[in-house]
């Protein structure tokens, strides 16, 4: 609880562990497990398969040629670096909850949309669907407070829609987790009609998360000069305006107007300037988005749109003022380093400058406006 409201974290993680997939894996697919486990690069690490960790992001800005390898400092300058163990332990995490005053988190996956990379859809399918018998026992654990989003093969879209409806029936599940585009089709596609059309039915919200340095490479992962300063800066949000022209821009949302949509961690201080400079384009070339009938803009507004803030951004009052605070999701990041922890709560909606009821609909009544079946 916050001041009185109820929060509910729109955007935490799991650290889903490697090891998951020795134990929850369908065994017929043991021989394709032991093959990615040869191909893992030096990089590997326990939570992350270091086969989709390869590109070069060490190169410091104004230096031409490295003496040695770059190594992160993994300063911490805000907060505290978060226990680690509650990306994998619930009983850890529960108890950073309660410190942050969390009651209710919504947990995607770190890196388990990367088995879009892998060469057959069938095995990108078992490996999913372990993560989610392990996202299953993962929640179990605390059923009430701890929700899970399923991830689904978007390069596959209809074995998508047909892992949408049997998620659907799993008590953790309260959304399905997508990216911003998959291989070289964007989010206007027809070809995932089917995939909108099994959220619709479920009542499960799509909600698009990017990721950096990994597959589906977010727009700007290879024109960053190697430089993980920019392009961890740059992705997530570059990707989530890609994401978000291409969704309005294709009628996406006026062909399934049940459809509900949330954009996640890429901050939300540029989002009025996108609406505005969308809205310009709509008037100058409307024959480019024959199925928008109507401003970007008023998309944007539209009660179905979800956009979630980083929680010490300073335009967020300015954001709430010109796009509305209905809008806009609450979310820790728990408990990836570049997160606020144990501050995000008080970050977000601790801002005396909120009109009365703003903290709450930020923090509880959004979220749950998304996540229909968080109770």
């Amino acid at each position: 609880m916050f001041n009185g409201n109820k929060v509910i974290d729109a955007d935490g993680h799991v650290m889903e562990p490697n090891e998951l997939y020795d134990q929850y894996l369908d065994p017929k697919f043991k021989p394709e497990l032991d093959e990615l486990k040869k191909i893992a690069s030096t990089r590997a690490s326990k939570y992350f398969f270091g086969y989709f960790h390869q590109l070069n992001t060490g190169r410091p800005l104004g230096i031409a040629a490295l003496d040695k390898p770059l190594t992160r400092t993994g300063r911490k300058p805000h907060g505290e670096r978060p226990d680690i163990r509650g990306g994998f332990d619930p009983h850890v995490r529960i108890k950073d909850m309660d410190r942050e005053g969390i009651d209710i988190a919504v947990l995607f996956a770190t890196v388990v949309s990367s088995f879009c990379a892998l060469d057959n859809v069938d095995f990108e399918v078992a490996m999913i669907r372990a993560y989610h018998r392990w996202l299953a026992d993962y929640c179990a654990a605390y059923p009430n407070r701890l929700k899970g989003v399923a991830i689904v093969p978007m390069r596959a879209p209809e074995r998508a829609a047909d892992e949408i409806r049997r998620v659907a029936n799993e008590p953790w599940c309260v959304g399905i987790y997508l990216s911003a585009h998959m291989e070289d089709k964007l989010l206007d596609h027809p070809a995932f009609h089917p995939i909108w059309n099994a959220c619709v039915e479920t009542d499960l919200p799509a909600c698009f998360h990017g990721g950096t340095a990994r597959p589906p490479y977010g727009m700007g992962t290879f024109e960053m000069g190697n430089n993980l300063f920019i392009q961890h800066s740059a992705t997530n949000p570059f990707e989530v305006m890609r994401g978000i022209a291409s969704l309005v821009g294709g009628g996406v949302l006026d062909i399934f107007p049940k459809l509900r949509v949330a954009f996640l961690e890429a901050g939300v201080g540029w989002l009025p300037f996108w609406m505005e400079r969308l809205d310009e384009h709509y008037e100058l070339m409307p024959e480019y988005v024959p199925f928008l009938h109507r401003k970007p803009s008023d998309v944007i507004r539209s009660e179905n749109f979800f956009i979630s803030c980083d929680p010490d951004e300073e335009t967020l009052p300015y954001v709430i003022e010109t796009v509305g605070a209905e809008h806009i999701l609450y979310a820790s990041d728990y408990p990836h380093f570049d997160g606020r922890f144990p501050d995000t709560v008080s970050l977000t909606a601790g801002r005396k400058e909120f009109a009365p009821g703003v903290a709450k609909k930020i923090l509880q009544e959004n979220p749950a406006r998304l996540y229909t079946r968080l109770k």
